[in-house]
């Protein structure tokens, strides 16, 4: 299994005995990881296994109880919040609509780099305009987003979150409501970003994306690692069965590999 402190390697964001949680209740316990620099790590596990947790708290929008963070040689502590916004994108599951158009939601990703009242460059309109052509809603940019599906209100906080134009995201469950024509379309698109040298950590439920669009997978199980490695290296462990409780069949083609979960007779 690869080395989970990234030695040798560099990390874009190094965790260490990372415990966090809400009020008495803790999720996270002594958690340790390292995102590594220009790849992608989808982090998986099962429900209120502390992976929407652990990405509040590598935006830091959650206060941890205890342990680091490091973004690449500082402290996630000594970046004032304009300036940690121009280092990590984090999008949440989306539970409000704002009753603004889609261009104007998108614009909101650019203002870590202006001041008050809210005048937008030349750049960052381009920007804007930039990230609704890659996610496909450009034809959309002047609708109001009551008017849209979830799938296209989905799209444009993704649209958002590229006009920040940071060198670290942090998704959650970013194909959440997407059809699977546009889930597909959006990991191929985090594929592409990071090949430009973007360093990814998604959320991910389905399991199958994660083995087709990740170069690291972090299983969380009960707020600890249960697995950190390759998707390769995860196929060969039974960590799977053990964390999922159910025992998975793997099925090689010419392109990959993904799981199967067939149903056992009662």
């Amino acid at each position: 299994m690869t080395d989970p402190y990234g030695t040798g390697t560099h990390a874009s964001i190094a965790v260490r005995s990372l415990s966090a949680g809400y009020g008495e209740h803790t999720v996270l316990s002594g958690l340790d990881l390292s995102v590594r620099a220009a790849a992608v790590t989808a982090i998986i596990g099962p429900n209120g296994s502390g992976k929407s947790t652990l990405l509040k708290c590598l935006a830091r929008q959650l206060k941890r109880k205890d342990g680091s963070i490091m973004i690449g040689d500082k402290s996630i502590d000594e970046y004032t919040p304009p300036a940690l916004a121009r280092e990590v994108t984090y999008l949440q599951q989306i539970t409000a609509t704002p009753t603004i158009t889609a261009e104007r939601l998108v614009l909101h990703g650019r203002f870590p780099y202006t001041g008050f009242p809210r005048r937008y460059s030349s750049d960052d309109l381009r920007l804007a305009e930039s990230a609704m052509r890659r996610v496909g809603i450009l034809e959309l940019r002047s609708k109001p987003l009551q008017e849209l599906s979830g799938g296209e209100i989905r799209r444009v906080w993704l649209a958002m979150a590229l006009a920040q134009d940071t060198g670290i995201l942090l998704l959650d469950e970013p194909v959440t409501h997407l059809d699977i024509r546009y889930a597909h379309e959006l990991l191929r698109l985090i594929r592409e970003l990071c090949d430009e040298g973007k360093s990814i950590v998604t959320v991910l439920h389905d399991i199958n994306s994660a083995l087709s669009v990740a170069d690291f997978i972090c299983v969380l199980d009960g707020g600890s690692v249960a697995f950190y490695g390759t998707p390769a290296e995860l196929l060969e462990t039974e960590v799977i069965e053990a964390v999922f409780g159910l025992k998975p069949v793997c099925v090689r083609t010419d392109t990959g590999a993904y799981l199967v979960f067939p149903f056992s007779s009662v």
